[in-house]
């Protein structure tokens, strides 16, 4: 299995080592995958990630304008090398607190500078896409 169709924990280091991976790949395995995001979140993130059955109802449950949102954005992201981040929060005990809802946030900046984008993306903190999990 070549390591483009390779698949990650759905966590903060499973999407950071996807991401490396696929910097990695090139630029024609960066445009395949951001076609492949194209398609759909609903395909894509569990051919991608590994989710457990609540993710993948959560996933299910999202409202389709976000998942196609958030598909154009991922895919940008890819094409032009924008880190990517999962930030979820750590496990909780469920005797610690009861059960909350589940929300996801997206936020990102194409950089200071986005009429003149520079090969160095990667290294400017500027230029990013972050999905922050809340409960």
């Amino acid at each position: 299995m070549e390591k483009q169709f390779a698949t990650y924990p759905f966590t903060s280091a499973g999407v950071s080592q996807w991401q490396t991976d696929l910097a990695a790949a090139g630029a024609s395995a960066r445009n395949t995958e951001a076609a492949l995001v194209e398609q759909g979140l609903y395909t894509f993130v569990p051919t991608r990630f590994t989710l457990e059955a609540a993710q993948v109802a959560f996933l299910d449950n999202l409202p389709p304008a976000l998942c196609a949102l958030w598909a154009t954005q991922i895919a940008y992201a890819i094409r032009e090398q924008i880190p990517i981040t999962l930030v979820k929060p750590e496990a909780r005990a469920a005797e610690d607190e009861p059960e909350g809802t589940k929300f996801i946030e997206s936020e990102g900046s194409s950089g200071s500078a986005p009429a003149q984008p520079q090969p160095t993306w990667l290294a400017d903190p500027s230029y990013y896409l972050r999905f922050t999990v809340g409960y």
